[in-house]
């Protein structure tokens, strides 16, 4: 049994601070699912079931995360 195809668009965005010789300063945000499309998860495949290619989930909505990291 095939499933709905799955589509993402993911974005990064960052800016990177040089902070003398040895130091540098990265701050990153980072969007997945940026559209938020309803990508649905594969059809119950148990023969003998009611829900027999019944689709009962879907993978995660947009999701964003926020990061700094200092390097030294």
């Amino acid at each position: 049994m095939i499933g709905p195809g799955f589509s993402n668009l993911d974005l990064a965005v960052s800016k990177t601070w040089n902070l003398g010789e040895p130091a540098r300063l990265e701050v990153r945000w980072e969007t997945f699912n940026v559209l938020n499309r309803s990508n649905f998860d594969i059809p119950n495949r148990t023969l003998g079931t009611a829900n027999l290619g019944v689709i009962t989930s879907a993978k995660s909505p947009r999701e964003m995360q926020f990061g700094v990291r200092l390097s030294f």
